[in-house]
């Protein structure tokens, strides 16, 4: 099992709730891991991350990571576990504030008795 990560992509997108956030396009950070038994392409994933967010323009940071969480999900076959966290660092002047998601696949253990 591999894992591939993605730290502080930046790039900037309509993200958000407020007039201005709908308006104005505002940088975002984007971090996310991926376990998996096949080959992630980070750099493929970067220009999706992009691409959907741009498409996409989401109201809130949890829907985009409900929508990236079911992506790479249905993508991955072999997805044994993903994390992401999406930051708006200049939203609040004195804070940080984003929010993130981890998935983990869960296995069942099945026993064969004689």
């Amino acid at each position: 099992m591999k894992e591939v990560f993605i730290k502080n992509l930046k790039f900037r997108t309509i993200i958000g709730l407020l007039d201005h956030e709908r308006k104005n396009e505002q940088e975002i950070c984007v971090s996310a891991k991926f376990k998996a038994d096949e080959f992630i392409d980070y750099a493929v994933i970067c220009e999706i991350l992009q691409a959907d967010f741009n498409e996409h323009k989401f109201y809130k940071v949890e829907d985009a990571l409900d929508f990236f969480e079911a992506k790479f999900k249905a993508q991955f076959r072999t997805l044994h576990s993903f994390s992401m966290k999406i930051t708006k660092p200049h939203i609040i002047d004195n804070a940080l504030v984003g929010a993130k998601i981890k998935f983990k696949k869960k296995f069942k253990l099945t026993w064969n008795c004689p």
